[in-house]
């Protein structure tokens, strides 16, 4: 996904994030297909070869369904927050059990906590690094103030912190009023369970990986953004100065 700024397009933060290596996803992948096999035993057994066949390339794709699933889930959930957020009706999106727990997550750490939202769905750009991106809100919690990412995933993961770092960066580039802290809010949607967690150590240390892996995103392939100076820097077409 791309960002335009004054006709310049941008990397997504978490396009730059995506080119990490992450190799506990081919095991879980494998876990989907072996799961979608076991729960369909008896299909697989069937005296009619083609179902057993239909269900060995029903396991090849488990992952994919899964994920889409997942991914479904998070966007109803994220939406649903910012219409509560902003007081308009949410009620209608939530149409699976999944996003109704993550989202009753939500409502129960507000509920225990001292909450002031100040703004949702944050469009951010970095003019000095060469990326762009969205996160979801910035609050005022417990009395201090936060950039806040919401989380329905299975769990809290490094590249997750990576992406928080580089949202207040650009924050910080452009607006008076600076962010200093960074939290991820984990919804989840199994158990209902909501998790708050503030990112305070190494924040330098991992905004600095995040610059790097932006310079890495360049550099491995010529890439398609339109008047982006990154771009013509790594073919060493221009020469003007850059992170790189």
């Amino acid at each position: 996904m791309a960002y335009e700024l004054n006709g310049v397009e941008y990397p997504s933060v978490t396009t730059i994030t995506g080119i990490l290596d992450k190799p506990a996803l081919i095991q879980w992948a494998a876990n989907c297909a072996v799961d979608y096999v076991a729960g369909n035993l008896d299909r697989l057994k069937s005296d009619n070869v083609h179902e057993g066949e239909a269900v060995l390339e029903e396991a090849r794709k488990a992952h994919k369904t899964v994920k889409d699933e997942a991914a479904g889930n998070g966007t109803m959930v994220h939406r649903a927050i910012e219409l509560y957020i902003n007081h308009e009706p949410y009620e209608d999106l939530l149409t699976t059990d999944a996003a109704k727990t993550a989202f009753s997550a939500f409502l129960s750490w507000e509920d225990k906590n001292h909450v002031l939202w100040e703004k949702t769905e944050c469009e951010v750009v970095s003019e000095e690094h060469g990326y762009a991106g969205r996160f979801d809100a910035i609050a005022t919690i417990n009395g201090h103030r936060y950039l806040v990412d919401f989380k329905t995933s299975k769990g809290i993961w490094d590249e997750m912190k990576y992406q928080l770092c580089a949202y207040m960066q650009a924050y910080n580039e452009t607006e008076s009023e600076k962010i200093e802290n960074i939290a991820i809010l984990h919804l989840d949607k199994e158990t209902g369970e909501p998790t708050f967690k503030p990112i305070e150590k190494d924040i330098d240390r991992m905004t600095t990986l995040f610059n790097f892996l932006t310079m890495t995103y360049y550099l491995l392939a010529n890439r398609r953004l339109k008047n982006n100076p990154f771009v013509a820097r790594a073919k060493g077409e221009q020469t003007t100065e850059l992170p790189f």
